[in-house]
């Protein structure tokens, strides 16, 4: 199994900063995804630039529910998306897996915050946690949200296709297709507080270069005897994923990557799912006759939804309204015309009658009596 020819493969670094209008070419009027926080009451540990959380998180994506699986720090995957005045040290990476989804779907996940260093601190109490040991445990919400109206975790997103190939059998590969969305607000340390965090992470790994600090890792505990695809015939045994530096105006970020302007739909374990509940649909029958109109080059269109609602003798918007046009068509019209049928083949036959027997009134008529008997029960029934 192989990625599509033309799936990108690499995570994307810019070579400068977009402007606003280049970044609200891209801009999407929505939410990336929902998220759901399980309670921290353990405070998480370092395992080399690995984060060890008790949390349990989970991810909805397009129905589709994520188990976040995995947290790192590691060297920058992305660069360049804004201009914060600050210095970019590294990244919180985090990891969420749906490994039971067709292809269609995303089965990887990534949320990335980049770790800024200067001005004041933001977003910064996950990473404070590790440098002031206090045994209050601190959730990865706060990277997302410092209150509930905080609406700064903006992002951009775009898809991948991470290859991997199992190391004993060249043969065998496996495919992940992953969402990348990178929430360039990021967190920001004061220069101490980042000091310490090197100093914590050099502990871990004492022989790695930039303070320890090391590249991203793909899916390290789930990654198994394979390697990942950096390049042809190019092979990564640690699990690294490659970077390409493209422009702002490149077609690989005009046309792949969208600009989420509100952060993710925080909820609650109760409610994970943000669509409505089957009840707060109402159907509305198609008519032909109000649902059907013709644009300005005389072709056939659908009115829309909001035009269709209304009520046509009223013109407003009402639940539950009634279609006169069509009650006014499709019964009483033929009410009409069926008594109207009726009457005429009565006088029909009370005139031949009559003709057939002249001596006798029509009144004196039985079989008169008895057509107008049936002509009377006939109109009672159609009322």
């Amino acid at each position: 199994m192989t990625c599509p020819v033309d799936a990108i493969r690499t995570f994307l670094k810019l070579a400068r900063v977009p402007t606003i209008s280049e970044r609200d070419s891209l801009a999407v009027n929505a939410y990336p995804f929902t998220i759901n926080f399980g309670p921290s009451t353990v405070v998480p540990t370092f395992n080399k630039n690995m984060i060890t959380d008790t949390q349990s998180d989970t991810l909805l994506y397009r129905g589709n529910r994520y188990q976040l699986i995995n947290l790192q720090i590691c060297q920058p995957t992305h660069m360049n998306y804004t201009n914060q005045n600050k210095t970019l040290v590294a990244e919180v990476a985090l990891t969420y897996t749906n490994t039971t989804l067709a292809t269609t779907y995303p089965s990887v996940i990534l949320a990335i915050f980049p770790l800024y260093e200067g001005g004041l601190p933001d977003h910064n109490t996950y990473l404070q946690q590790f440098i002031d040991g206090t045994g209050k445990a601190v959730s990865a919400q706060s990277l997302f949200y410092e209150n509930d109206g905080d609406k700064t975790a903006t992002s951009y997103s775009y898809k991948c296709c991470f290859q991997l190939r199992d190391n004993a059998n060249v043969s065998q590969t496996l495919v992940f297709n992953t969402g990348v969305h990178y929430f360039p607000r990021g967190t920001t340390l004061l220069p101490n507080s980042i000091q310490a965090f090197r100093n914590l992470i050099a502990t871990q790994n004492p022989n790695q270069a930039n303070y320890g600090i090391m590249p991203f890792e793909f899916l390290p505990f789930q990654r198994g005897n394979y390697s990942t695809y950096l390049a042809a015939n190019q092979w990564d045994k640690n699990g690294a994923i490659p970077t390409l530096q493209v422009s702002p105006t490149d077609d690989i970020f005009t046309k792949r990557v969208q600009y989420m302007t509100q952060p993710p739909l925080k909820t609650s374990e109760g409610d994970v799912c943000p669509y409505k509940k089957v009840s707060d649909y109402k159907c509305y029958p198609f008519n032909e006759l109000n649902n059907i109109t013709k644009d300005g080059s005389g072709n056939e269109v659908v009115v829309p939804l909001a035009d269709a609602m209304k009520d046509p003798l009223k013109g407003n918007q009402g639940q539950g309204s009634i279609d006169w046009a069509s009650t006014i068509l499709y019964v009483v019209v033929p009410i009409i015309l069926l008594i109207g049928l009726i009457a005429v083949i009565g006088m029909t036959l009370l005139f031949t009658n009559q003709l057939s027997n002249p001596g006798l009134p029509v009144s004196a008529s039985a079989g008169a009596k008895e057509l107008n008997t049936k002509v009377m029960a006939a109109m009672k029934a159609t009322k």
